[in-house]
């Protein structure tokens, strides 16, 4: 298998793709994906893909003897992260055919295990984000003091994720190269699209080589099978369950399939599950729009601004910048190229949260005057997981990859690639350009795509909360109004203010609504606005 087989073609669509993969994850995260293709066989295979509500709920695991081994399994507890407890649980790799003897691992960590307490399941988002280490790092700044004392509150890998048989197709030196390569021309012939398929696809070939069969197994209905296995090996008759930004995508799964089995489940950071992944991309790229226009108006009204005396001078200096890079690559102080999906990354990272803005700002001051790049190199790692000594602790660009190309039929023909890209950009003219278009990787990925959007009914599930936030640039506040509207029995809080997520962002008028489901099942109907 040849190695570091990428040419300049494939990163143009695949390494800026994994900018749009950043703007997916709940914890801000890299990658790229989805498929569909021209050919007679592909159109064949992708004719009826099967959503959360096409395949019915007796055809699911539950008291089924082929699934007896999974659901009945106990858990074998071991210390670990110091004060807690880590255990895997064993799923079929294919739940098609289960005990083919094909089995996965997936880890689970507890913030505790026994007593009283109920168990709280929890997922960051991404896909491709880790559930284990949110508990593992962040259990105190994601979790309040009341949700710890009375959970056991337990983060999972999904599969294909980081400890749960990770999606793997480069070693370290190789991601380096991949994140570091430039391409100095655009996709706008016909024989560059070609050229970019076959570098695709040998790219799929060696994460083919690297992750084999798992590939096919990594969507999102899947993982949400394997969610309820959890459940069953927890002790648990009801899942209770807090879920961000695609951990949204994976809960409003699960309470579709298995909706008698749902307890209290809040998901925040709506993702609309019943859209495109190019309305997805785009309506994303739009959101980071109006991110940097409040950023700007900001900016400007502190003592110093770098970028500009107004909003749209800062906002022309950003286009300027990301231009010039994408024009010219700097180089790091440790010898690395810094490209404009380098940049991009790094710029999108700190304004997730409105308090990293004065970050931001530094960043870009030093850019701007004396171009250095280093801060903006160090956002784009920190997201990236790639460590100072140049070790990546997870690379999970290609778990993202694996999902979407599984989730979202996306074409495959350069006309309407190239259509779609361009609404993007235009549109969003700072970001869309630098977003990529996972049509040309996920046409060559070894395993075909299994999923369609879909609107969720819930129709077994007595109540559920949504909540969103009205300057959230990942997972703009219409989703969560979009799902409230289509699903009737649902309750949505809609928090007033900047950056990615509600809960534990400050707002005391979320953070008690969430407790207060949670511990005591208060929740009010319809909508509320925080």
């Amino acid at each position: 298998m040849p190695k570091n087989p990428r040419s300049p073609h494939t990163l143009r669509l695949a390494s800026l793709a994994a900018v749009s993969a950043l703007l997916l994850s709940g914890c801000a995260d890299p990658s790229g994906g989805a498929d569909s293709s021209d050919d007679g066989a592909a159109a064949e295979s992708s004719a009826e893909p099967m959503t959360a509500t096409s395949v019915p709920n007796d055809a699911l695991p539950g008291d089924a003897e082929d699934y007896t081994q999974y659901y009945e399994q106990e858990l074998d507890w071991t210390s670990c992260e110091d004060t807690m407890m880590c255990a895997e649980v064993t799923v079929p790799l294919d739940y098609e055919d289960p005990g083919s003897g094909d089995d996965l691992e997936i880890s689970i960590i507890s913030s505790e295990t026994g007593g009283d307490e109920e168990y709280l399941l929890t997922n960051p988002g991404g896909p491709g984000s880790s559930g284990y280490d949110t508990v593992a790092e962040t259990l105190t700044s994601a979790f309040s003091e009341d949700l710890i004392e009375a959970y056991n509150i337990v983060g999972f890998d999904p599969r294909g994720v980081h400890r749960s048989s990770p999606v793997t197709c480069l070693d370290d030196a190789e991601m380096d190269a991949y994140r570091q390569e430039v391409s100095d021309e655009q996709l706008e012939t016909e024989a560059a699209y070609t050229e970019a398929r076959e570098s695709a696809a040998e790219l799929a070939a060696q994460c083919e080589a690297e992750s084999g069969e798992l590939l096919g197994h990594v969507d999102t209905l899947s993982a949400a099978r394997d969610m309820d296995v959890i459940r069953a090996a927890l002790g648990q008759e009801e899942l209770d369950y807090l879920g961000f930004s695609y951990g949204t995508k994976l809960g409003l799964t699960y309470a579709e399939q298995y909706g008698q089995r749902v307890g209290r489940f809040v998901l925040d950071g709506m993702f609309d599950v019943s859209i495109s992944a190019h309305e997805l991309n785009k309506q994303q790229a739009l959101g980071f729009e109006d991110a940097l226009e409040n950023y700007a108006q900001w900016c400007t009204e502190q003592e110093n601004c770098a970028a500009g005396a107004t909003p749209e001078e800062v906002v022309q200096s950003t286009q300027d910048l990301f231009a010039e890079v994408d024009e010219t690559p700097v180089q790091g102080a440790d010898g690395r190229t810094i490209n404009v999906s380098t940049l991009v990354s790094g710029f999108i990272t700190p304004m997730y949260n409105r308090q990293s803005w004065p970050v931001l700002s530094e960043a870009l001051t030093l850019a701007l005057e004396q171009n250095d790049f280093s801060a903006f190199q160090y956002f784009a790692d920190l997201q990236a997981g790639r460590e100072a000594d140049g070790s990546y602790d997870w690379i999970n660009t290609f778990a993202f990859t694996a999902v979407m190309c599984l989730d979202y039929p996306m074409p495959g023909d350069s006309e309407q690639i190239e259509a779609e890209f361009e609404e993007v950009s235009d549109e969003a003219p700072t970001f869309g350009p630098y977003l990529g278009h996972r049509g040309v990787v996920c046409q060559e990925w070894p395993a075909e795509n299994v999923a369609e959007p879909w609107e969720p009914t819930l129709s077994d599930t007595e109540e559920i909360l949504f909540i969103g936030t009205t300057g959230d640039p990942a997972t703009p506040v219409e989703w969560a109004e979009n799902m409230h509207d289509m699903v009737p029995q649902s309750s949505l809080i809609v928090r007033e203010g900047e950056g990615h997520l509600g809960y534990r962002a400050g707002n005391t008028c979320v953070d008690e609504a969430v407790d207060g489901y949670l511990l005591d099942g208060e929740l009010q109907e319809g909508r509320s606005d925080c």
